[in-house]
């Protein structure tokens, strides 16, 4: 009986590690990754992302206009794998630029890289290329929108907003939140400085809806929305918009987002907040009457997002 058991146990280690063994080689490569996340044929791939032992597989599906993240990572074959997917309504349309399988098959082994179809694959340091689109480029002053942001981000792929929440007790749900960061249904992946920020701007259309921009690079996605209260962006505010992004900046953000929209009616002109997400959450705002008065950056320590 008991040399059944001994037996019995030793078969299950040897396939437990067997099988981990498996996964970790299946994650060096980019395909292996894709099947081991476990990827809907319905949902066309839009973006990969690989950092060490993690893979990042963006979807879309163009039906149901949902976009996914799916997360797999394994940090050693003698460990067990990891598999998370996050899921949200897209904001825009990215059937534009859903990847044919077959590139997935020219990966080269890096420590770092980046796959979207107007780059094709990126490494390491060229990840932070000059390709985002400018500001200037991107917002003409006199122009009239509902909203305008800026995001991005040092690491990883993101397509959805979280609470920023600060831990107070041991307790299982004694959190303090302080707000979000990220946008639901916006695809945001790895490249932060204050010129390479994805731009996305929500401009009327009708009496009831606006139209939704994003600007990634080399192609501009487009989608519909619900309308809001319109502004218009004069010279002031881009000056306020770089001096925002300027201060997020010195905290060397692994998230950050800018945002301007219109205050109430009763409160004359509009306001642009800009967060960061590192060890802490930071946050600074302005308001375009007066965009030289730029508050000192607010910041939240031990934070983790929900």
């Amino acid at each position: 009986m008991r040399k059944t058991l001994a037996t019995g146990v030793l078969l299950f280690l040897l396939s437990f590690f067997a099988y981990n063994a498996y996964t970790y080689h299946e994650l060096s490569t980019a395909e292996g990754a894709y099947k081991i996340a476990g990827i809907p044929k319905e949902e066309g791939l839009i973006a990969v992302y690989h950092e060490d032992s993690l893979w990042q597989f963006a979807t879309y599906n163009e039906k149901t206009n949902v976009l996914k993240l799916y997360t797999v990572s394994q940090s050693s074959p003698f460990w067990l794998r990891s598999r998370r997917v996050e899921s949200s309504k897209a904001l825009v349309n990215y059937s534009q630029v859903i990847l044919d399988l077959e590139a997935l098959k020219d990966y080269t082994p890096h420590g770092k890289a980046l796959l979207f179809k107007t780059l094709g694959w990126k490494y390491d340091g060229e990840i932070d290329g000059s390709y985002w689109w400018n500001l200037s480029e991107v917002i003409k002053p006199n122009g009239t929108f509902y909203q305008i942001y800026a995001l991005g981000t040092s690491e990883g792929i993101r397509i959805r907003s979280k609470e920023v929440c600060e831990k107070r007790s041991l307790f299982a749900h004694d959190y303090l939140c302080y707000g979000s960061i990220g946008i639901n249904g916006v695809l945001v992946f790895p490249s932060y400085e204050d010129t390479k920020l994805l731009w996305v701007k929500k401009k009327p259309r009708n009496q009831y809806n606006s139209e939704v921009l994003a600007y990634y690079p080399g192609v501009i996605l487009r989608g519909l929305a619900k309308g809001g209260i319109a502004f218009t962006y004069r010279d002031v505010d881009q000056k306020m918009a770089k001096g925002i992004i300027k201060k997020l900046e010195t905290k060397n953000p692994k998230y950050v987002q800018l945002i301007f929209y219109e205050t109430l009616k009763r409160v004359p002109g509009h306001y642009a907040f800009g967060r960061s997400l590192n060890g802490g959450y930071c946050q600074v705002e302005a308001k375009s009457t007066n965009p030289t008065n730029i508050t000192d950056l607010g910041c939240i320590s031990n934070i983790e997002l929900r």
